[in-house]
């Protein structure tokens, strides 16, 4: 669980470190399993050069600017590399949720200079942010409401990810657009935090985060990407 909160911390706040030719072959998989996405890689959302915009990360009502960068710097046949540089709100509680992360993802200033993979294609988005570094299926676009993506790691532990809504009209304000989105729930065993909420859209991707504390409050971020 402590993986999945690099994933928020990070893009949008989201990361981890990972090997391209290690994660390649794990895209090799049945059809039927849903920790494996087709479709084509040739999407913009992979194109190198193009960057992820992260909104103010909302806290509890507040906003905070981390001046972030995040950017595709390799695709290799859809396995796409992102490198990420943040700054760190000091005596916050996102600093707090950025010290449970068991790697180093910081640079001599203190602040994140990181990066990232994540598996893009026309179908959906995977990542590899659990301890085995393997593939986990954030969204399907074709997902029905009640599907579930689950790993078990060499530890016995089990990841599980619900669709829990899928708009049918363009309900979500996103922009200065309202676009169908689909979301996703994923448990959470990191202490203080309740769980992760996801979601994305079949053209612009990962559109919207947030972690819900178990004290009531939130964290939640929008993702904006330059090409899509």
């Amino acid at each position: 669980m402590k993986t999945l909160l690099k994933l928020f911390l990070v893009t949008n706040l989201f990361f981890v470190l990972t090997g391209c030719e290690k994660l390649t072959s794990l895209f090799e998989k049945e059809k039927d399993d849903p920790n494996s996405i087709g479709g084509t890689t040739s999407v913009p959302l992979n194109q190198p050069g193009n960057t992820i915009n992260v909104g103010y990360i909302n806290v509890g009502g507040k906003d905070y600017d981390m001046k972030e960068s995040i950017k595709v710097i390799k695709n290799d046949n859809g396995l796409t590399t992102f490198e990420v540089k943040a700054e760190i709100p000091k005596g916050t509680v996102i600093e707090d949720l950025i010290k449970k992360i068991p790697v180093n993802i910081k640079d001599a200033s203190g602040n994140i200079n990181t990066s990232f993979n994540l598996k893009i294609t026309s179908e959906g988005i995977q990542d590899f942010f659990n301890k085995d570094n393997k593939a986990h299926t954030l969204v399907k676009y074709d997902a029905n409401v009640g599907d579930t993506y689950k790993i078990t790691k060499s530890d016995g532990k089990t990841i599980t990810r619900t669709v829990t809504q899928k708009s049918t009209t363009d309900d979500f304000p996103y922009g200065f657009l309202n676009i169908k989105t689909i979301t996703v729930e994923q448990d959470s065993r990191v202490p203080g935090i309740k769980k992760f909420v996801f979601k994305a859209n079949h053209k612009f991707g990962l559109v919207y985060a947030e972690i819900h504390m178990e004290d009531g409050s939130k964290l939640s971020s929008y993702l904006y990407s330059d090409k899509y």
